[in-house]
């Protein structure tokens, strides 16, 4: 029997934006506060550094080293925890519920005091309209369970069939990383050739960012200004008459207020076969970028060994 169908688990679940918003609020600073963290590691190139992983339970932060030792730390979707462990066998958790930014923060910091971590961070979110600091974010937050597990369930999915295609680029393309600045699921392309960071781009998040030519897919789960979740992709810099590239599938479209691709998660859930659906949206889309930008050819291989 298929795991999956034993424990019936839906790999492609409903997540409707106007129910998942409060939550997506709370886990988008979750993932802030502990993605923080993280910029104490060393600085790679387009901030390869900095993501949260994945992980067959939620998200983790990966390693984080402090004096001779690491730690991490997770946000465990299924039971709904946040879970410290380190290398000095400290382990410590809470559980993750309805509440404020401003609790959750110093719950956190003091998992990080019990286990004799002392760090700083900067406590105004980023990439966001209208941040609150963490510590002054004290409007209770409802948290559903069920629509954080539905959240991640997608993002397992999506990561799975975004493998696929990451594993047959040739050029530089950091992991796949959960980004939560902006709070989606991104997989990265470059090409190698270097970008002037001038304008918009030359503040500090862009200019380390988008300082190379760049080809750019992922999944995020909307927000006010497109209220639906979404696979997006963009060319950067944007080649002249990109929007009117014939993309598949057919459900696929240019958005003009967004400036990208976007496939509607929706059109992809609701399709027959929704790994193939998701996975021709991510090849046509590269496609139609790689080709009005004149990439090199052999940076696409077979994604197969030899």
């Amino acid at each position: 029997m298929n795991p999956l169908q034993q424990f019936n688990y839906n790999p492609w679940p409903e997540l409707p934006y106007k129910d998942f918003a409060s939550t997506a609020y709370l886990l988008h600073m979750v993932t802030q506060v502990i993605g923080k963290l993280k910029l104490t590691t060393p600085f790679e190139p387009q901030w390869a550094n900095v993501p949260l992983w994945i992980n067959s339970r939620g998200l983790t932060s990966g390693l984080i080293p402090y004096h001779t030792g690491v730690f991490s730390i997770d946000i465990d979707l299924i039971a709904h925890k946040i879970i410290f462990t380190s290398s000095w066998q400290s382990m410590s958790g809470f559980k993750l519920d309805t509440m404020s930014v401003a609790e959750f923060t110093q719950s956190l910091f003091n998992l990080l005091s019990e286990a004799g971590i002392k760090m700083d961070i900067n406590l105004m979110p980023q990439e966001v309209p209208n941040p609150i600091p963490f510590n002054k974010d004290t409007e209770q937050r409802t948290y559903n369970d069920l629509l954080a597990n539905a959240w991640w369930r997608i993002l397992v999915s999506s990561y799975r069939v975004i493998q696929q295609y990451h594993a047959k680029f040739n050029g530089k393309t950091p992991p796949i990383g959960f980004m939560w600045g902006t709070f989606d699921l991104r997989d990265a392309r470059y090409q190698g050739v270097s970008v002037p960071t001038t304008g918009v781009n030359a503040e500090y998040i862009r200019r380390n960012a988008m300082n190379e030519t760049q080809i750019e897919t992922g999944w995020w789960s909307g927000n006010a200004n497109y209220p639906r979740p979404a696979y997006y992709s963009f060319t950067y810099p944007q080649p002249k008459g990109i929007e009117n590239s014939s993309i598949k599938p057919a459900a696929a479209r240019w958005d003009n207020s967004l400036g990208l691709f976007v496939l509607d998660y929706d059109d992809v859930r609701q399709s027959k076969n929704p790994e193939n659906t998701l996975y021709i949206f991510l090849e046509s889309t590269y496609k139609a970028g790689s080709e009005l930008a004149q990439w090199e050819k052999e940076l696409v291989g077979t994604g197969k060994p030899v």
